[in-house]
C-alpha cells in the first residue's frame, strides 16, 4: 500500500465523488420507503445508516463511539444509530452525510503522518486513514443497492476497489467466521485484474493478509474488480461472474476458491 499522504491524496477525492452521487442519487429518489431488495432496510434506513458512519469513523481515532467485538451484533448497533436521525428527511440527510464527510476528512488531514489506530468492529485494529477505505465501500456498496432499489445506474470505478480493499484488509481477520473456516491452512492471492494481487493466508483458520510475495499459493483467483468487491460483500452471487469469465481460479487447490467468500460473516 501506498504511504499515508499518498493514501489519502488518492481516497479522499474518491469519497467526495462518490458522495456527491449519493446525495444526488437520495434526494431524487420519488420514494424513501422504497425497500432495499434482499434487506429489511428501505432507502432511507440505507442513507441514514452511510450518515451514521461518517460521524463514527471520526469518533473511532478520538476513543469515542461503539465498537462490537462481534460483527454478528452490529445490525442491532446500526439499526439504534439510524433511530438517532429519524427526524431528519431525505435532503437533509444529504447535507448532513456532506457535512460530516468534510469533517472527517479534515480531521484524518490534521494528523498528518501520525495517524491514530482504533479498534473496528471484530476486534482488529486500523489506522484513521486506511479505515477511510472501509468509509468508501460503505458509500460505494449502499450506493449501488439505493440504486439498484430505484432502478438508477450505479456504475462502480475499479480504482475504487483497489482502495475499498486498502481499508478492509487490517480488519479482515476480525470478520472470518471461524466455524466455516475450521482449521483450514491455504493460501489464496487475488488478482485484481488491471491491478494489484494480494495474498490472503489461512493458518489453521486463522487470517493473515498482504502482499503476493513469494511462495506458490494454494489457489490464484483472477477476477474484474467490481465483480470481486460485488461478491464479497453479498451483494451478487460468484456463480454469474464464474460463468461470464468475470471470475476465474486455478493452482493446486482451486476448489478452495468457491470457498472463499463464506469463510467470512457477512458485512
Amino acid at each position: 500500500m501506498a504511504t499515508a499522504t499518498a493514501y489519502l491524496d488518492r481516497v479522499l477525492p474518491a469519497i467526495d465523488r462518490v458522495a456527491e452521487r449519493l446525495a444526488a442519487l437520495v434526494t431524487s429518489v420519488p420514494d424513501p420507503a422504497a425497500p432495499i431488495p434482499g434487506s429489511e432496510w428501505t432507502v432511507r434506513d440505507a442513507t441514514a445508516h452511510v450518515v451514521t458512519m461518517a460521524r463514527r469513523y471520526g469518533e473511532g481515532p478520538e476513543g469515542r463511539g461503539t465498537w462490537v467485538a462481534d460483527p454478528r451484533e452490529l445490525g442491532a448497533l446500526n439499526d439504534a444509530e439510524n433511530q438517532t436521525l429519524a427526524g431528519l428527511d431525505m435532503p437533509e440527510l444529504a447535507a448532513r452525510l456532506r457535512r460530516d464527510l468534510a469533517a472527517l476528512a479534515a480531521q484524518v488531514r490534521a494528523y498528518g503522518t501520525a495517524s491514530p489506530s482504533f479498534t473496528f468492529h471484530g476486534g482488529e485494529p486500523v489506522a484513521a486513514d486506511v479505515a477511510l477505505g472501509i468509509q468508501l465501500g460503505e458509500l460505494v456498496v449502499h450506493g449501488w443497492d439505493i440504486a439498484r432499489a430505484v432502478g438508477r445506474p450505479w456504475p462502480i470505478e475499479p480504482g475504487d476497489v483497489e482502495l475499498i480493499l486498502d481499508g478492509v484488509e487490517p480488519i479482515l481477520p476480525g470478520w472470518v467466521d471461524h466455524d466455516r473456516a475450521g482449521s483450514l491452512t491455504a493460501t489464496f492471492d487475488i488478482r485484481l485484474r488491471g491491478g494489484t494481487t494480494r495474498r490472503w493466508s489461512f493458518t489453521n483458520g486463522r487470517l493473515a493478509v498482504g502482499a503476493a510475495t513469494g511462495g506458490r499459493p494454494d489457489v490464484t483467483i483472477s477476477a474484474d474488480p467490481v465483480a470481486l468487491l460485488l461478491v464479497l460483500y453479498r451483494r451478487q452471487s460468484q456463480w454469474s461472474h464464474i460463468l461470464r469469465g468475470r471470475m476465474l481460479a486455478w493452482g493446486r487447490r482451486p476448489w478452495l476458491a468457491f470457498t472463499l467468500v463464506n469463510r467470512f460473516l457477512p458485512p
